[in-house]
């Protein structure tokens, strides 16, 4: 593997980042009244929705960060840390050390960002990602900057490895890392949501860990976004986005990392997610609103375990739950058979929860019922 190419830490003035201003400053203009719009929306919403909303909002953070990277969490494993870490009810504790150690990161990268960013709580984020010290099978610097071998980010069989970027040795990674964390606490010059972007970007060309450095790059955005716009980012996840466009940011990512100290492909990139993370939601406290007012209409509607599971989940994803629901989909959610499935459906339809769809082929497909479509449910 040769190391003649100039990556971007090689660059003479390294990390002197530069960008296309007119470019960068149209797309943050354009996503600024985006977020004072989404807080306005915030401000005026109950309690209970918006703290449904924050569950479910960490939940994909918590999901999404991982899967970035190659590892799964199970939904109820992550939603049963952040309930019992906001002190919310628990029917049944289905977490593990994992999702304990993954939710009090972000937790603590939110409840942290009144204070300046340090050395210690980056060296603490990045022990909870790896609570027994491993990774996988191997067993790394944990809580601590990687060792002493070259850190190559490679892909491909062995012999015809794809070099997509090498990181900076080892010798330079404390004064990289001072000059950073000086910059993020110090620069307030430039607009919080570029600096976000920048401090991304500048921790991913460091790389400082063995392993985990996405998901801390990540949680550093999260700071300094929360720094400035606290509001906001206890209901939006970047990092969902990330993984929706996880091939654009791997692929923006290395040519960064060889393109010079010019980043303005970086940050127009960067600029879209957190537009696409508030356009997201929104459509997510929309959700939970809508959720909450189904059940308030329907509050004396009687129902059994199998349909209000059904009812929730279809509820939670709305028109995302695609193909509606079938007697199939009902049988092998619930593991009961097709003729209590169709039974319980025709039920909910008949109680005007659930209404057919039009032109649903061979099987009868259901959807919520619009709760504007009739006055009130039937009670029996």
């Amino acid at each position: 593997m040769q190391k003649s190419k100039n990556w971007i830490w090689q660059e003479p003035k390294w990390p002197d980042f530069h960008y296309d201003v007119k470019q960068v400053l149209s797309d943050l203009n354009t996503l600024l009244p985006l977020i004072g719009a989404f807080e306005m929306s915030c401000k005026i919403l109950a309690t209970d929705v918006l703290l449904d909303a924050q569950v479910q909002v960490l939940a994909e953070d918590a999901i999404e960060t991982s899967a970035i990277e190659g590892e799964m969490l199970r939904h109820s494993s992550v939603r049963a840390s952040i309930q019992k870490k906001l002190g919310l009810p628990l029917k049944h504790d289905d977490s593990n050390l994992y999702t304990d150690s993954i939710v009090d990161m972000l937790l603590d990268v939110r409840q942290n960002a009144v204070h300046p960013l340090t050395e210690q709580m980056i060296f603490a984020w990045h022990a909870a990602l790896f609570p027994t010290g491993y990774s996988g099978l191997h067993k790394i610097h944990v809580g601590r900057y990687r060792g002493t071998e070259d850190m190559h980010i490679v892909s491909g069989a062995i012999g015809k490895e794809k070099i997509h970027y090498i990181a900076p040795p080892q010798s330079h990674l404390q004064e990289d890392m001072n000059q950073c964390l000086f910059w993020i606490n110090q620069d307030k010059d430039i607009h919080p949501i570029l600096k976000a972007g920048i401090a991304h970007l500048w921790l991913i060309m460091i790389h400082p860990f063995d392993d985990g450095n996405g998901r801390i790059s990540r949680a550093v955005t999260d700071y300094v976004l929360t720094k400035h716009f606290p509001l906001l980012m206890h209901y939006i996840s970047l990092s969902k986005q990330v993984s929706l466009d996880r091939k654009g940011y791997y692929l923006v990512l290395e040519a960064s990392g060889k393109q010079g100290l010019d980043i303005t492909l970086w940050l127009q990139w960067f600029l879209q997610i957190v537009t696409a993370a508030i356009n997201t939601s929104h459509w997510c406290i929309d959700q939970v609103l809508y959720k909450t007012q189904f059940w308030h209409q329907h509050q004396h509607t009687p129902i059994n375990m199998r349909q209000q599971k059904v009812m929730n989940l279809l509820l939670e994803y709305g028109k995302k739950f695609e193909g509606g629901m079938t007697t199939r989909k009902y049988a092998s959610l619930n593991k009961c058979s097709k003729v209590t499935a169709s039974r319980d459906l025709s039920d909910l339809e008949h109680k005007k929860m659930l209404q057919k769809q039009l032109g649903g082929g061979r099987s009868t497909r259901y959807d919520i019922k619009d709760l504007f479509d009739d006055a009130l449910p039937l009670n029996s």
